[in-house]
């Protein structure tokens, strides 16, 4: 029972109840002490601790920790908040339509198969949460202007190629036809078409050596800091540099999903889009990648 009370007295969960990102849960303790833990709502944070933040607001859930001894075991209870990532721009959930859920940009509309050409047909199917815009390889979708407007920022998507084609973008942003970045499931033969963050036309390739897999979601994000640029599949950092372009010096970037102004259009899914003007840390794109 001793030993039992002073794991109770002694188990924490930091300083701070507010999270934004996945949660370490110790399963084990002093004298081979074993610690298990039930959320009361494991779609937010998971009983290992992995964390899905809200697209708005906060939501408190309660972890009970079960500390077990021998014969004796002892409960403790926490609540923590998760709330939103701080600095979301916009939120496309992709659920039938194209709305941004935070409420701050304008829908998107559908067009054809480069930014400049009316057109396409898009359709909706089953999602990672909810549905997902699903792209027949000659259709895209434009987003509103300004979307990003620094060198400070996150975005944030689930994406399910149905081919791998090279140069096909998935997210699409321009200053002007010759500042833009892109990334691209399937890269250029100098990444050896790797899935790579591209920046032109100040060159830029941030190859991840591998490719995301075809018919199979994937979460992917990158994080541009001042120039500083990371970038992520599944939680996980495949590519960190320095120097990555400065594109977005005005209010009035062109952005669009699944097409570009050259290139062979993207065939497959896109789900949950999220664009932050903050760059997200590493356990904050873990967080979202679960």
């Amino acid at each position: 029972m001793q030993v039992a009370t002073a794991i109770y007295n002694e188990l924490s969960l930091g300083p701070t109840t507010a999270v934004t990102g996945n949660l370490t849960l110790p399963t084990t303790a002093a004298r081979n002490a074993l610690i298990s833990w039930t959320s009361s709502n494991p779609a937010v944070v998971s009983n290992t601790g992995v964390v899905t933040t809200p697209a708005s607001g906060a939501i408190n859930v309660t972890l009970t920790a079960r500390i077990a001894k021998g014969a004796i075991a002892l409960t403790k209870t926490f609540t923590v908040t998760v709330r939103k990532l701080g600095g979301l721009v916009a939120y496309y959930a992709f659920d039938g339509n194209l709305a941004d859920s935070n409420g701050a940009f304008a829908p998107g509309s559908v067009i054809g198969n480069k930014i400049d050409v009316a057109g396409g047909s898009l359709t909706y199917g089953a999602g990672v949460r909810g549905n997902a815009a699903v792209f027949d390889g000659a259709t895209g979708v434009r987003l509103p202007n300004g979307l990003i407007s620094s060198n400070t920022y996150t975005v944030s998507m689930w994406l399910k190629p149905a081919q791998l084609t090279a140069f096909t973008p998935t997210f699409f942003g321009a200053r002007t036809t010759d500042s833009w970045i892109s990334f691209l499931p399937m890269g250029h033969g100098f990444v050896n078409g790797a899935t790579m963050l591209w920046s032109g036309t100040a060159w830029y390739d941030a190859g991840l050596g591998m490719n995301i897999p075809v018919n199979q979601w994937s979460h992917v994000a990158f994080s541009v800091n001042n120039g500083a640029v990371n970038v992520y599949v599944n939680g996980i950092k495949r590519f960190s540099g320095t120097n990555f372009p400065n594109v977005f010096t005005t209010t009035t970037g062109t952005f669009a999903l699944g097409v570009n102004y050259w290139d062979t259009p993207y065939k497959g899914a896109i789900d949950e889009l999220r664009i932050y003007n903050a760059a997200l840390s590493d356990a904050e794109v873990a967080g979202l990648a679960h």
